[in-house]
């Protein structure tokens, strides 16, 4: 806590009216603000050289039925110390107005349309308030995430249509795309305005498999919700497990085994391995480059086969629990595993030089679906896109969990901010989530796998994780409720914060290029709907 004093000192004095509250976690400040001074004081937190605060999360509670209120909390993770302060506002009886930070952190625009579908707490000021998760065939006055709505409501349809905002002009088209696609790929919508090729505009319209995770997560015990947390998305069941588990370990006060700690982190490895094999092999069949996409496919497969060896699952779905993990793997299984690596590793490498060497290739990567890095800032950008685009953050090495304080992580970083970037990024990190397991195998200890809680968090009491999926930064905040049951869980996948981003990066782009863009990111429509 010693390094936070400077920032909370630098807070207290710009702003005196600001009351210092108990950090929700380690490394953390936690403040309660005036509502009226919030954007002033979030504009100085993002803004301030010194602090440089990345908007990470903006959620809402009902604190119903202890008392008649909302809260409003905004979490900020400073640059230069990786440090996360949270303001906190209240709303109180019927007061439903609070003032919206979008129009000068751009961060914060879906957070908060989010928050008036669930809540129906509007944000003033916010330049655009059209209906983001609840579609307009919602009846009207439903706001799911109070806790009157019941969970099992089944509502009504209504008519309505989504207005999409249209260019003008002589020349203009519009090309919708979705939300139904071919194959197999989930439900999205995307319009594009264009005049001749160039992508002119890109607008997005999402939340067709909107599920109420977060409502039914209130049903849930804290120690059972952990198969709910496997399944906000599919292929990242490790990364929102962890999280989850972590934030409840943090209200039980439950210290998790060391050997446990290591086996997290090699089962979180193995995810980040198999998606990106599989993304890196999609990339190249979006551009006609079958062989890549059937070698990279081929190796996918062989780490799937090895998850099941291990766990029972080739998506490593129910390894973890709070406190721990469910089952321990042995030394043996762990040399097989990094042989099998071994094997894998130096092929995977020479279709890397295959890939690199082949010039029609790099033509159909290279500027293609720019982004660059002060449009990756204003957006908050994440993960390996935002690694891709020069952000340099990787919650592995700048907030260690699991066993990553004593695993250092060599993050990927480039700046060009394009479809080969990305593509490199996951490359790198490939070779690295390899040495990574292969540092685990020797330095993992024995001893037990899980431990049982022992207490129960009082109700009323929260905290937040996160955690590096291999998406990039997955977080969790958990409130307890009565007698050990979850009284709010709010869920952020990467994909809820990037997916406006890859509207900036198709401009001026062709249409046809779009798929190729849009598989760079490969973004989750199930993690951001919930």
């Amino acid at each position: 806590m010693t390094e936070a004093r400077p920032y909370d000192d630098l807070l207290k004095a710009t702003f005196p009216a600001i009351v210092q509250g108990d950090p929700v976690c380690g490394e953390s400040s936690h403040f309660q603000v005036p509502k009226d001074l919030l954007p002033a004081i979030t504009r100085y937190l993002h803004t301030q050289p010194n602090l440089r605060g990345r908007l990470t999360l903006i959620w809402a509670c009902d604190h119903r039925p202890v008392r008649d209120a909302y809260g409003l909390h905004y979490l900020f993770t400073l640059e230069v110390s990786h440090y996360w302060v949270v303001l906190s506002i209240e709303l109180s009886g019927n007061e439903r107005l609070f003032p919206s930070i979008t129009p000068h952190i751009h961060a914060a625009k879906w957070y908060e349309r989010e928050i008036r579908d669930m809540f129906g707490l509007i944000p003033q000021g916010h330049p655009d308030l059209r209906r983001l998760v609840r579609h307009e065939h919602w009846p009207k006055g439903m706001h799911p995430l109070r806790k009157e709505f019941p969970w099992d409501r089944v509502l009504g349809r209504q008519q309505g249509e989504h207005h999409f905002r249209r260019i003008e002009g002589e020349g203009v088209f519009e090309v919708p795309v979705g939300p139904i696609h071919a194959g197999i790929i989930e439900s999205g919508h995307f319009r594009f305005s264009v005049a001749g090729e160039p992508i002119m505009q890109l607008e997005l319209h999402h939340f067709w498999k909107h599920r109420g995770v977060e409502k039914l997560f209130e049903q849930q015990m804290l120690i059972g919700a952990v198969p709910l947390a496997e399944r906000v998305s599919g292929d990242t069941t490790v990364g929102h497990s962890l999280a989850y588990c972590q934030a409840v370990e943090t209200l039980l006060n439950l210290q998790v085994p060391r050997r446990a700690r290591y086996l997290r982190s090699l089962f979180l490895e193995l995810e980040r391995l198999y998606n990106h094999l599989g993304d890196i092999g999609a990339m190249c069949n979006d551009t006609a480059y079958a062989l890549a996409h059937a070698h990279c496919g081929r190796m996918k497969e062989r780490i799937m086969q090895l998850n099941d060896r291990l766990t029972g699952s080739r998506f490593l779905r129910d390894v973890l629990r709070v406190g721990g993990v469910t089952r321990d793997i042995e030394n043996r299984q762990l040399t097989d595993l990094v042989d099998e690596l071994n094997r894998i590793q130096p092929d995977f490498s020479e279709v890397g030089a295959i890939i690199f060497a082949n010039a029609s290739l790099t033509d159909r990567l290279e500027t293609t679906g720019i982004l660059n890095e002060q449009t990756a800032w204003d957006h908050a950008v994440m993960g390996v896109v935002g690694r891709a685009s020069g952000r340099d953050c990787d919650l592995r090495r700048d907030r260690p969990f699991a066993a990553y304080d004593e695993l250092p992580v060599a993050v990927a970083l480039y700046r060009y901010g394009d479809v080969r970037a990305r593509l490199r990024v996951r490359g790198d990190e490939i070779h690295e989530s390899i040495r990574l397991i292969r540092e685990i195998l020797g330095k993992i200890p024995d001893g037990p796998v899980a431990n049982e809680p022992s207490c129960s968090p009082n109700p009323g009491d929260w905290t937040l994780s996160a955690v590096e999926g291999w998406r990039g930064e997955i977080l969790y905040m958990v409130m307890a409720g009565e007698g050990g049951r979850i009284h709010r869980c709010k869920v952020r996948d990467p994909s809820f914060v990037n997916w406006p981003a890859i509207q900036w990066a198709a401009l001026g782009n062709i249409i046809p290029d779009f798929p190729l863009i849009n598989k760079s990111f490969n973004l989750s429509y199930a993690g951001n709907d919930l």
